[in-house]
């Protein structure tokens, strides 16, 4: 999963026009590769040893740049192209979908580490989703906002 995220995000960066956007999908590409490697990681450890390793995932460089990417987007009205909200909103379904996912099968797992894992990647995942869904809001207003047309 994380691999086609990544997949999508390098896709895209080089097709959208919006600066912020193509910023966050750069972002987005190191940050699912990270996701990707932690998760590799684990199964290898997983396949030696019997056992999900416990990790701090608590804090992660990943964090504060998703954070400061997500705080850009409020700035999608400066070359926002209406055609690029598809992508966001692919985006937001794709992260919907993968946290849910990780929610699901943390319910079904009993090792702690595992659950743990799983629940701390369903966290980011969820603010993935909500950093979209905000951007998929704020085209929207900007799209309405620049044809003449608020509908509140």
């Amino acid at each position: 999963m994380e691999l086609r995220a990544k997949e999508f995000y390098s896709f895209y960066k080089d097709k959208v026009n919006n600066k912020s956007i193509k910023l966050m999908f750069e972002s987005l590409v190191d940050m699912e590769d990270q996701h990707y490697n932690i998760l590799k990681q684990q199964l290898d450890h997983l396949e030696k040893n019997s056992e999900i390793q416990k990790l701090d995932l608590t804090h992660s460089e990943g964090d504060n740049i998703i954070n400061e990417r997500a705080a850009e987007l409020k700035d999608l009205d400066e070359d926002f192209d209406v055609s690029e909200l598809p992508i966001l909103r692919m985006a937001y379904a794709m992260e919907s979908d993968f946290a849910t996912y990780y929610q699901n099968a943390a319910e079904k797992v009993e090792e702690e580490n595992a659950n743990e894992l799983l629940l701390t990647l369903a966290k980011w995942e969820i603010k993935h989703r909500d950093d979209f869904a905000q951007a998929v809001e704020i085209a929207l207003q900007n799209t309405w906002f620049s044809q003449g047309f608020a509908p509140f």
